[in-house]
């Protein structure tokens, strides 16, 4: 059987960074390098609400809607003909421990279980997405809010460099995973405000701490779409 996912990932909304390349290449996977954006490294802060979600084509029934909170870096690997572009999500949080140990058992991800919440308002005139999670005992919060209108996004802007991304990286200790990631291309609302409160040192990595005081390189907002994951696939160059 494929360990396949299919599912839709809706309201998803990045908080970008730069940081120093050198801070995320314990992060690498083997076989791939940081892709660079106009000369920087970048990482993001992304929260989605994930739905529908089936593995294999079955629809799991003790699995409800749940929100996804991820930290995720951007590497690119040459397979012998051209460049493939990916991501590599060095830390996934969710609140459900059982979905989270069948997910890192199956699928050799790195989820955490954090009591998670998320809440979507939306109004005449604008959207706001609300992401949060508590790590010991300590909120962390992050949200967006946008003008109504979803459009699509130029092909040649920064925003195509975080979504046009077909294919995950995974670090399995000595190896390399890849999946691809398909979907639509997402349209994208307007950000027109937004704020972090989170400490990236105390959640992820005491190397981030540079990340605690620093404005985001960008905020971008989207409405997602149903998405394809295809199973991981190792990968020895």
């Amino acid at each position: 059987m494929k360990l396949h996912i299919s599912s839709e990932f809706r309201k998803v909304a990045f908080i970008n960074y730069a940081i120093p390349a050198e801070v995320v290449e314990k992060y690498l996977p083997k076989h791939t390098k940081s892709n660079l954006y106009n000369g920087l490294c970048m990482i993001s802060l992304v929260g989605f609400q994930v739905k529908k979600l089936k593995v294999a084509d079955i629809k799991l029934p003790f699995l409800k809607d749940f929100e996804e909170i991820d930290l995720q870096i951007y590497v690119r690997r040459f397979d012998g003909a051209k460049w493939q572009k990916g991501v590599v999500v060095i830390h996934r949080i969710l609140e459900q421990p059982g979905s989270a140990i069948l997910a890192n058992t199956l699928f050799k991800t790195n989820y955490i279980a954090l009591p998670t919440s998320s809440a979507v308002e939306e109004t005449q005139d604008d959207i706001k997405a609300n992401y949060s999670w508590q790590y010991k005992g300590i909120q962390q919060n992050f949200w967006v809010k946008s003008n109504r209108l979803a459009a699509p996004y130029d092909k040649d802007s920064k925003v195509a460099f975080f979504l046009d991304r077909s294919f995950g990286y995974i670090k399995a200790g000595e190896k390399t995973y890849q999946y691809t990631f398909n979907h639509v291309d997402w349209h994208l609302y307007t950000v027109e405000e937004y704020a972090v409160d989170v400490d990236f040192s105390r959640q992820f990595d005491p190397a981030f701490n540079i990340l605690n005081a620093q404005t985001p390189h960008s905020v971008i907002f989207t409405e997602g779409s149903t998405v394809e994951i295809g199973e991981n696939v190792e990968v020895t160059s």
